[in-house]
């Protein structure tokens, strides 16, 4: 038993060590008491990551502009992109046209380099037949997933197809929610996406109990619809309105909450860090070149 001790003992030594050491640089020797870099250790740790949030394409769409975003995106290399709704233009019950419409979509999700999560829009939900080609297409309307001990969960603000009428969740995302808060009770972060931001709705009352379950947890909140950008305060915890990455919008800028944007957000062992990026404030290497 004693040999067994000594031995984990060794191998926890043994992991904690090449762990220290993945996270320090290795510097040059410089026989002098003064160095010209300020700290050895990197800011880096194994549960660090980027991921992005999208915001509204559709409700008075402006051609390229989402596909420009796709592009700024890629340069970014986040591990992953989550949605917040209003993807394809919809409020139709043609099969043709929502079918074309769900294609030209998927041809530009397909070109970012990392998974894109989906999450129902009053646009893409409109009514029973769009309903029912969302879940033949997604498989359901509402899920989670669990990345380095962050809790990612994705709601339908339309259940019940209501569009722009008393939009909610239903009751069954509400016990959904109690369930999976229950199952991950012990991560370090719970990311909530959605279309709409109920708290501002009296028809939100789903929602509330949502925001009940979420008390006292480290939690953020992200949502569109509005094509302007607000951050509350809720919960003690941030809840955000995107303003919109191609869909219809005045471009007054940022003193009225009207850009083209994705959040960039960072985990870190201190909680997230979340960054506005400005479609035109990103550029790849060719901003300027030489042609000698």
């Amino acid at each position: 038993m004693k040999k067994l001790l000594i031995t984990i003992s060794f191998i926890l030594v043994c992991f904690l060590t090449k762990t220290v050491a993945q996270n320090k640089l290795q510097l040059q020797k410089i026989n002098s008491e003064n160095k010209p870099w300020t700290y050895e250790n990197v800011n880096d740790h194994k549960n660090k990551f980027n991921f992005v949030v999208v915001t509204d394409r559709t409700g008075g769409e402006r051609k390229g502009i989402w596909q420009k975003g796709i592009d700024k995106i890629n340069l970014m290399q986040p591990a992953f992109v989550v949605s917040v709704g209003d993807l394809i233009n919809g409020y139709t019950k043609d099969l043709n046209t929502i079918n074309n419409e769900w294609e030209e979509f998927n041809s530009f999700v397909e070109k970012l380099e990392m998974p894109f999560f989906f999450v129902a829009g009053n646009h893409d939900y409109t009514n029973r037949v769009m309903e029912n080609e969302w879940f033949k297409r997604f498989g359901s309307d509402y899920y989670h997933f669990l990345y380095k001990n962050v809790l990612f969960i994705c709601l339908n603000s339309e259940h019940g197809y209501t569009a722009l009428k008393n939009p909610d969740l239903g009751e069954e995302q509400v016990k959904f929610v109690e369930k999976i808060l229950k199952k991950y009770a012990n991560v370090d972060w719970t990311m909530i996406f959605m279309h709409q931001p109920l708290w501002l709705r009296e028809s939100g009352k789903n929602w509330l109990k949502v925001e009940n379950l979420l008390n006292g947890r480290d939690h953020s909140v992200f949502t569109g619809h509005h094509h302007n950008y607000k951050l509350y305060e809720r919960n003690k915890n941030d809840y955000f309105v995107l303003a919109t990455m191609g869909g219809g919008s005045k471009l007054r800028g940022v003193e009225h909450g009207e850009f083209d944007h994705f959040m960039f957000i960072t985990m870190t062992e201190r909680g997230p860090y979340f960054s506005n990026l400005m479609l035109d404030g990103i550029e790849d290497k060719n901003i300027r070149k030489e042609n000698k």
